[in-house]
């Protein structure tokens, strides 16, 4: 099984995904500045906006490795999803018993939701492994006992709060278990010692990142800026919100996720057997809600499906990934209890029929269909990559070298330094060069020599330089597929030789 889901990670990573995104380059800069700037907790993105550190910490491991490539951020998060499962299997096991552990890790290991996430190297496909990881350690915790065990489960539950905004509401997951627990009438396992040692723990652990906040509260903007909340006038909020509940609760079976980086569009997150495993895991667990193990599950599932519809876009999976870990044990506990109801003495080869076809589901939707979408090379920001490795490879003898890029929305020109970043991580630390916004195209300094990349449809750009630098040209055209950019030199300087690049690829 983890021979497959290797497999599934690394197959073709070299060219897919086309390309390196903005956010997912931004994480890869920090890594490579980690050597000479250290661990920060938080990491800057723009003005009232950060993000949690740990993945940039993974990112530094893997770039001192492989370098600053696209393949090396890829790979961190290929190794992330491979090591969920093995934790994955352990949680499942010690809940419900080895044979729900198992089906339940076999059906994540082949889920598109789990194989396109571990290949795209954002931070929140580290999300179910510490979920994961902080449920399987406090039920270690509470049937062992021992107090260094609990101050384990205590500190990994600490350390989740560095992987992603949202893994912070498993406060919440655990506050609904023990309330659940509390009306059924039975005691808290585990001493009130324990438990405050626990709590302890993870509130130190947390420390950091809380002074961090405090001292720049501003990050927590972001939070605010992507609810549905926040995304119209106050008295539309009640028909927003049942709008995006409808939709959450569809992108399990129905409906997905539309964005393209995420998904097919549309795919739901579950292929059509597992989405009915599903439905009867959560028949099964709302029956037997007064069992924590149950409770937990359902607890957990609607906690972070909250997260999916209270977003701005929804349904919006790689803001859902906490609800990942708990679907799939739901689906797991739903197959077994079919299968040994209808079919008990073939339930295992059915559960591998099961298998099969999921694996079928996920293997055609990935590398059959999903690289036909249209544009999938600018959408990862391909261009971006390769411009950096034109720049990289390329030798602009002394000149000053600029990037300038920009887009229009509404008949209006604006700067774009997001898509430059991509560019800035294939060449940090090889070449110097500085986004040019083009309202400043008028200080540049006209007595010496001047590099400037920019698209080759970029007309408003090559006009101000042009007008800037009369005596300016258009050097080489670059023709990168559907997006050609230029080099524009003004003055002399020394000889241009362009380095030709070959076709996209991660390395």
């Amino acid at each position: 099984m983890l021979v497959v889901a290797a497999i599934l990670r690394t197959l073709r990573l070299d060219t897919f995904p086309p390309g390196l995104y903005a956010d997912v380059a931004a994480n890869g800069i920090d890594a490579l500045r980690l050597p000479h700037h250290g661990l920060q907790v938080i990491y800057a993105r723009g003005t009232g906006n950060g993000i949690e550190g740990m993945i940039s910490w993974l990112d530094a491991v893997s770039v001192a490795l492989v370098g600053g490539k696209p393949i090396a951020l890829y790979l961190t998060t290929v190794v992330i999803g491979l090591v969920t499962l093995p934790v994955h299997y352990l949680l499942g096991s010690r809940l419900f018993g080895r044979r729900v552990g198992l089906i339940s890790t076999a059906l994540l290991a082949v889920s598109f939701w789990a194989v396109h996430y571990s290949r795209l190297g954002y931070r929140t496909v580290l999300v179910p492994l510490f979920l994961d990881l902080a449920f399987l350690l406090l039920w270690w915790a509470v049937r062992r006992g021992s107090a260094w065990r609990w101050a384990l489960a205590g500190a990994v539950i600490g350390l989740g709060a560095y992987t992603y905004t949202s893994y912070r509401l498993i406060v919440l997951v655990l506050a609904g278990v023990i309330v659940l627990r509390i009306r059924a009438g039975r005691e808290l396992p585990g001493s009130r010692l324990s438990w405050v040692l626990f709590a302890l723990t993870a509130t130190v652990v947390m420390v950091p990142l809380g002074i961090a906040t405090l001292l720049d509260p501003e990050v927590l903007n972001r939070a605010a800026g992507v609810s549905v909340l926040g995304g119209g006038p106050v008295w539309g909020i009640p028909g927003r919100v049942a709008d995006h509940t409808v939709r959450a609760l569809a992108a399990f079976n129905l409906w997905g996720d539309a964005e393209r980086q995420y998904n097919v569009p549309h795919l739901p997150l579950f292929d059509p057997l597992v989405g009915l495993a599903f439905l009867a895991g959560i028949v099964v667990a709302a029956r037997r809600w007064r069992e924590s193990r149950y409770a937990l599950l359902l607890i957990w599932l609607g906690v972070f499906t909250l997260v999916v519809g209270l977003s701005d876009r929804t349904p919006h999976m790689l803001r859902g990934s906490g609800l990942v870990p708990a679907a799939y044990l739901l689906a797991a506990v739903g197959l077994d209890a079919v299968l040994q109801t209808v079919w008990p003495r073939r339930a295992a080869l059915a559960a591998t029929a099961v298998w099969v076809l999921s694996l079928a589901w996920t293997a055609t939707f990935y590398f059959a269909v999903y690289p036909t979408l249209p544009n999938l090379y600018l959408e990862y920001m391909g261009d971006r990559v390769d411009v950096g490795r034109f720049i990289d490879a390329s030798d602009w003898y002394g000149r000053q070298l600029y990037v300038g890029i920009t887009y229009t929305r509404n008949g209006k020109v604006n700067a774009d330094p997001f898509r430059a970043t991509p560019i800035q991580y294939m060449t940090e630390g090889h070449v110097a060069w500085t986004f040019l916004d083009y309202r400043r195209v008028g200080d540049l300094p006209a007595g010496v020599p001047i590099a400037v990349v920019v698209d080759a449809k970029d007309g408003f750009l090559l006009a101000k330089l042009a007008q800037r630098f009369p005596d300016g040209r258009v050097a080489y055209i670059l023709p990168l597929p559907q997006r050609p950019v230029v080099v524009f030199l003004h003055d002399a300087g020394g000889p241009f030789h362009p380095a030709p690049i070959g076709p996209y690829s991660n390395w």
